[in-house]
């Protein structure tokens, strides 16, 4: 070996060496404890009694109280925050000490409660997003439910919103002004540039961004994303530890239930890695996971029993056009027993001039009712547990309940009726195909949507196809047997209220937050995508008009070439918003478009003036992305009748206006309807939001 050689092994030797010490000392600095940093009692508030087998937590490792009520803990790196975990029938506010400030002893004191909370219930909100001005009105219909409801406490599950929002949202609402225990999730948009690292000005207001607590027989897990606007102090791997490491110290027999902004990164396994580990929630009694984030509402139940629950903001439409909504769940011991979504709070009247009505369902959305061979069909939705929707079909000229078909899930909007068959999708993907006369199941098919991505959008059906899916994944089934014949997918789409379109050349797909699509309709390749100008908001369904789509998107009209997906022309109108869950009638140079602020607006195909506007009463429920109060919302599609222009609005009303524009007659309904209307000779059919349908005449 020479000189040279000799030389350069000496240098790696030495380059290894050095790395060695300073992978050793950065390992050290990173594990490194200061023992008997943290220790200190856990007592009952007013007698002193010394509570054993407390859990207590540095943010990583969690110790339980000895028979004194005696703890102590090390510290690590990344020590904030000791946490005690609050065991059931008890509670306190001073839940976390901060771990930065010197001091004898970290004791805690916790009140005991005088009422059995083995069966109890939360309230969950999500995704207020407020500002510097605080909680809004909404605020007062959540109180009022909190009053009414008397739940254990109220969750919620992120997104509180930015430095302003973070500020000044725990002002307005907190246990002290809710009279509930209030307790708070980080979302994304609360890891903001303040203090060093993204989740720093949460912890200064809100305390610790992992915690548990207990409630009767179920330990709430509240765990932080790891992840956010701003570079976060603590990663996945830690957050997991940190888990694994509270639930090895959860008593047996106790159910979990986690609470996080997001899904579950799993959610459908429910397991999470950390380092080498794997941590199995489903081994410690998961339950449930609950979260907001996608601004939507949506449950279902894995085939191992867990519950996987989102929801939507309390104050505006959701992303999805889910209704704005205030989650309740209950759990009879250990048992989730249900969840109800109280919806924002509107007194649902009845017009006593209807031909009849019928009681269909927990709930409906964009599913317009649908005539066929003298019945009447319509969808309904439970966003909540047990579940109470699926398909119904009644006699339309008694109202008599002919059949009720249950699905699994949802089903949200349009479905098909024709050649003597009903077929549906619900808001899981599973498609039915139904006999028209009897409601017997002929096939059923799961198209396998993740659930984080579910489905409002409705279906189409045609040559003997069946388009169904969403934003995310479209899916061409055989009518005949509901085989696949292809798939298209789009990772980056999201589902929305409009609906799926095909002209037998195209099958036409709004992706939400991403494009407009246009897929062959014999082997689904994609055709061609437009996300231009605005077009990637896709609330709106686009119409077809020959050669061309007509859509709205904002504040725009577009016409569209139907073969290349250009922009033909666009139509701006300040201080609209188009984004409503309906497709624009167009007849004779004139479209219709409805709005979710305006009520229906005629604009003129060629110039693109705007003819009139019928602009509605306030919205008794809030759909339409982003709008609440004061909003005058229409996404029932406008349809031609007597001469004149038919829809349903979010006011509860129905209405007949002129083709100038001027009110010919209104019928009320007494609850939004939000879905299409149907005709048929002089009767209408109305489907409204509280699950009743309406069968009457007017003009």
């Amino acid at each position: 070996m020479d000189v040279k050689t000799n030389k350069t092994v000496a240098i790696v030797l030495i380059v290894l060496a050095v790395m060695a010490v300073a992978a050793a000392l950065a390992t050290g600095i990173y594990y490194a404890v200061k023992h008997n940093r943290f220790s200190g009692y856990v007592y009952e508030s007013g007698t002193g009694k010394p509570l054993t087998g407390v859990a207590v937590t540095n943010g990583r490792d969690v110790v339980k109280t000895d028979e004194n009520g005696y703890y102590r803990l090390d510290g690590w790196l990344k020590d904030r925050f000791v946490t005690v975990t609050i065991p059931s029938g008890y509670w306190t506010e001073d839940f976390y000490i901060d771990a930065g400030k010197e001091r004898e002893g970290y004791d805690f004191y916790l009140d005991k409660l005088d009422v059995d909370q083995t069966d109890h219930s939360f309230l969950q909100i999500s995704d207020t997003e407020v500002g510097a001005s605080g909680v809004g009105d909404w605020i007062e219909d959540v109180k009022a439910k909190v009053e009414s409801q008397q739940p254990a406490f109220l969750i919620h599950t992120g997104d509180i919103c930015y430095e302003d929002g973070l500020k000044s949202h725990i002002k307005g609402m907190n246990s002290e002004n809710m009279g509930v225990p209030v307790r708070y999730v980080i979302g994304n948009h609360d890891f903001v540039d303040w203090g060093g690292y993204g989740e720093a000005l949460y912890e200064s207001i809100y305390g610790p961004v992992n915690y548990s607590f207990d409630v009767g027989d179920v330990h709430y897990i509240v765990a932080s994303l790891a992840k956010g606007d701003v570079m976060a102090r603590y990663t996945k791997s830690e957050v997991w530890r940190w888990m694994a490491n509270d639930l090895a110290a959860v008593e047996d027999g106790k159910k979990i239930v986690v609470f996080c902004h997001d899904i579950c990164p799993d959610e459908n396994g429910f397991t999470v890695k950390y380092g080498l580990n794997t941590l199995d929630l489903k081994e410690h009694g998961l339950v449930a996971w609950v979260f907001g984030h996608w601004h939507y509402n949506y449950m279902n139940r894995t085939k191992d029993g867990i519950f996987n629950i989102g929801t939507s903001r309390p104050d505006c439409g959701g992303i999805d056009s889910s209704p704005a909504v205030v989650r309740k769940v209950t759990f009879n011991g250990g048992e989730l027993v249900s969840s109800d979504m109280l919806y924002y709070s509107f007194d649902k009247g009845e017009n006593a001039d209807c031909l009849w009505t019928a009681e269909a369902g927990e709930h409906a959305e964009f599913a317009e009712p649908v005539i066929f061979d003298g019945k009447v069909y319509v969808g309904t939705v439970d966003d909540g547990y047990p579940k109470n929707c699926g398909i119904l079909c009644y006699d339309a000229e008694s109202g008599e309940k002919i059949w009720e078909y249950a699905t699994v899930n949802s089903v949200k909007n349009s479905f098909y009726v024709g050649d003597g068959v009903v077929i549906a999708q619900d808001s899981e993907g599973i498609v039915y195909k139904l006999d028209a006369a009897t409601g017997q199941l002929i096939w059923k098919k799961d198209i396998d949507l993740s659930a984080v991505r579910d489905t409002v959008m409705g279906i189409a059906a045609g040559g003997g196809r069946v388009f169904c899916g969403g934003g995310q994944k479209i899916v061409c089934l055989s009518a005949d047997n509901g085989s696949v014949l292809w798939t298209a997918e789009n990772k980056n789409g999201y589902s929305a209220a409009s609906r799926i379109v095909t002209d037998g050349k195209y099958v036409y797909v709004g992706s939400h937050w991403d494009k407009l699509i246009a897929y062959d309709v014999n082997t689904g390749k994609k055709a061609w995508s437009n996300d231009k100008d605005g077009l990637r908001y896709r609330t709106t369904t686009p119409t077809t008009d020959g050669n061309t789509l007509w859509t709205a998107a904002g504040s725009s009209v577009f016409k569209i070439d139907k073969n290349s997906g250009d922009i033909i022309k666009k139509f701006d109108f300040e201080g609209y918003n188009f984004d409503a869950a309906s497709a624009p009638y167009i007849e004779n140079g004139v479209g219709y478009f409805t709005s979710a602020n305006k009520g229906v607006t005629a604009i003129s195909l060629t110039d693109g003036k705007l003819i009139w506007n019928f602009e509605t009463k306030e919205a008794l429920a809030f759909t339409s992305p982003y709008t609440s109060k004061g909003s005058k919302s229409v996404d029932s599609s406008v349809v031609p009748y007597k001469d004149g222009l038919l829809f349903g609005a979010s006011d509860g009303y129905v209405y007949l206006v002129e083709k100038d524009g001027s009110l010919r007659e209104s019928f009320y309904i007494g609850s939004p309807v939000i879905s299409k209307l149907a005709v048929s000779g002089d009767k209408v059919y109305a489907l409204d939001f509280s699950g009743r349908l309406t069968a009457f005449e007017i003009g």
